[in-house]
């Protein structure tokens, strides 16, 4: 069964503490109800915020691995047919707008229940969104798989994981790297060379890249990545 997750950039309130509120009752709900009424029954993987001068801001990026693969997420919407569901009112208060896209995660990235227990971390996160030629998402998704094997945390990050973006024919992905500090990402950019197997990896998607974004995140504090 392919594992399909949620990926949502929600825009808060241009207003002092809307943020903070937002993640505040959102963290209330995921911890002690695991998920919000409405959410097609996600179970919260994270919450990001952006590093401040990675991105844009103020800005949060949601994460969610839907229950049932693709038959859970069909039989959620075809037994809620209403154009919006009821909790949307509620958060009009916090929330200005916002983006989602379906992601099919890659087989080496690790389901919800696999990241609590091995109690994997990622205090730090380079979130990638990229562009490909149409079709391109899976093959770029294998080649990204055998550098997270080369690179075997041996430096102390690694590929957290990698997702094809559905509906897309194919021509988007998002990866997440995952690191300990922002130091040692900082490395990767200022001593790309120290890191051969990253940089080849570079030099190789840059051949097959037809954009590309990152910005640098941070989970909330009651994520479990955190």
């Amino acid at each position: 069964m392919s594992h399909i997750y949620l990926h949502e950039i929600i825009d808060p309130v241009r207003a002092p503490g809307a943020h903070t509120r937002y993640l505040d009752e959102l963290g209330e709900i995921v911890t002690t109800r695991g998920n919000a009424e409405g959410s097609a029954g996600g179970r919260c993987v994270a919450n990001w915020a952006p590093v401040f001068l990675t991105g844009d801001w103020p800005q949060i990026i949601g994460f969610w691995q839907m229950p049932g693969g693709w038959d859970g997420f069909a039989a959620h919407f075809d037994t809620h047919p209403e154009l919006f569901h009821q909790p949307l009112e509620r958060w009009y208060g916090e929330r200005s707008g916002g983006s989602d896209r379906v992601l099919i995660g890659a087989d080496y990235s690790p389901t919800l229940d696999e990241i609590v227990a091995s109690e994997t971390r990622a205090p730090v996160v380079l979130h990638e969104t990229v562009r490909l030629r149409p079709g391109g998402a899976p093959e770029y998704l294998r080649l990204l798989g055998e550098v997270k094997q080369a690179l075997d945390d041996r430096y102390g990050f690694g590929v957290l994981g990698g997702y094809e973006v559905a509906f897309r024919n194919g021509g988007e992905a998002i990866v997440l790297w995952s690191f300990p500090d922002v130091r040692t990402l900082t490395r990767t950019q200022s001593a790309p060379g120290d890191f051969p197997e990253l940089a080849a990896w570079r030099e190789r998607s840059a051949e097959i890249e037809l954009a590309h974004t990152g910005v640098v995140l941070r989970p909330t504090s009651w994520s479990p990545l955190r």
